[in-house]
């Protein structure tokens, strides 16, 4: 079994389709490298995201956290509270005081969030939206060791109230939120899903190995993909994973793993697609089957 050198991935992709959409060569300016390197291809991530965040409403906050989560996000602790989304599980943060003025400075920085008074001479900032919620807790999380007695007794009341296993026979998706963007926001000590931009139709004789990029790597930031059998096609699923205590930039259309591709002396008798395996032919991010 060989390493395929940058002219047969190039002879591959225009005449065979292995790679959809092909670069030819390497673009380096400004981004994460990606394209046609000597021995490898170096593939983009979409701008779709399955962010892993297990679900945490309101109702398994007890008011220590509530309180916690407010203090950490204004230090007087009187400016912002937590509080569960109307009409559906999950969480909803809202900012309150009486100067609107302040409400509508914070808006600003945060980009987000639906402002309105509340008949008592103050004014609010409601956010909802799931990635934004999402978002706004990751840049706060980390903060919480800051104040080491109080966030023991949060995170321990936390891990009381809701025991979350991951299992790959039962995963439960709604341990995900989905984002759509340029730039993704990984939380601290968790991951990420994604898929390629790339397409890929492997030879029957090919097997690839993915290996992350060192532009990540030295940052901490992890990407685990698993072998492209023979005859398997379809987007890859990427799993990105943030090793760091701190949110994690991951930047989408831009490089983020490189492709090697090795081809045997024989083809297989049994190849990805003879099998009918569970993964052929996906076009988005796809969740463990069974």
């Amino acid at each position: 079994m060989g390493l395929k050198p940058d002219h047969w991935i190039r002879k591959m992709a225009l005449e065979h389709r292995m790679i959809e959409p092909f670069v030819d060569g390497q673009v380096r300016d400004g981004v994460i490298s990606y394209g046609l390197s000597s021995y490898g291809y170096d593939i983009r991530v979409a701008d779709e995201f399955k962010i892993f965040q297990p679900e945490i409403t309101a109702a398994k906050l007890s008011d220590v956290q509530c309180a916690y989560v407010a203090g950490v996000l204004d230090a007087q602790g009187q400016i912002g509270y937590i509080s569960g989304a109307q009409g559906r599980p999950g969480l909803a943060l809202t900012f309150a005081c009486e100067s609107r003025a302040m409400i509508e400075g914070l808006r600003g920085i945060l980009g987000t969030g639906r402002l309105h008074d509340t008949g008592d001479g103050r004014c609010e900032l409601v956010v909802s939206k799931a990635a934004d919620v999402q978002y706004i807790l990751s840049q706060v999380w980390p903060y919480l060791s800051q104040r080491r007695e109080m966030a023991t007794r949060a995170l321990a009341e936390l891990k009381s109230a809701k025991s979350i296993i991951v299992d790959p026979k039962h995963f439960d998706a709604d341990s995900f939120v989905d984002f759509k963007g340029e730039v993704c926001i990984i939380p601290p000590n968790s991951f990420a899903l994604s898929r390629t931009v790339e397409y890929f139709r492997i030879p029957r004789s090919v097997l690839t190995v993915c290996v992350g990029k060192s532009t990540y790597a030295r940052c901490g930031i992890i990407v685990n993909v698993t072998p492209f059998e023979p005859e398997w096609e379809g987007y890859v699923t990427l799993e990105i994973s943030n090793t760091t205590p701190l949110p994690a930039k991951i930047y989408a259309n831009e490089g983020i793993a490189q492709v090697l591709f090795f081809e045997a002396d024989e083809e297989c008798q049994v190849s990805y697609a003879d099998k009918k395996g569970k993964y052929q032919a996906q076009q988005t991010i796809v969740l463990p089957r069974l």
